[in-house]
């Protein structure tokens, strides 16, 4: 099986089946939690954390601006459902 990855692209939501789009808002909202809990506990995911002050702000920062536009393109797929009619 090939996939066209182009119907994964945020410009061609309007590609995706509403099945597609519904796994792809829970998918998402996966990655949210997984940055939130980067964020609230970031020694995890850097072992270096405490030694690296200089890296820590840019770090979370660039976790905060993932969640930003994970949630972006969960509206996105919500705004496309609705366009079409359906429950999100």
């Amino acid at each position: 099986m090939t996939f066209d990855l182009q119907y994964f692209t945020e410009d061609a939501i309007e590609n995706q089946t509403s099945a597609q789009l519904r796994k792809g808002i829970r998918s998402l909202r996966k990655k949210i939690d997984i940055h939130q809990y980067k964020i609230e506990h970031p020694w995890e995911s850097y072992s270096d954390w405490f030694s690296e002050p200089k890296s820590q702000t840019g770090r979370i920062r660039h976790w905060q601006h993932e969640i930003e536009k994970f949630k972006e393109s969960i509206q996105n797929r919500v705004d496309e459902l609705k366009k079409r009619g359906e429950n999100p």
